[in-house]
């Protein structure tokens, strides 16, 4: 059976961080799949996600 993921109980579990971000990530992987941007190979680096004033 499929079965919904509950977005509210989802968010409550995670920092607020995480969900403050969730929307451009799930952008950039709709922009990467509808114009097949290739993925940089090899090690990836971590960078800080920093909140910025418009």
């Amino acid at each position: 059976m499929n079965e919904q993921l509950d977005l509210f109980a989802w968010a409550d579990e995670r920092p607020s961080n995480v969900v403050d971000a969730m929307p451009a990530l799930i952008r950039k992987a709709a922009i990467e799949t509808i114009y097949a941007i290739p993925r940089p190979k090899g090690e990836g680096k971590v960078i800080a996600l920093d909140r910025r004033a418009a």
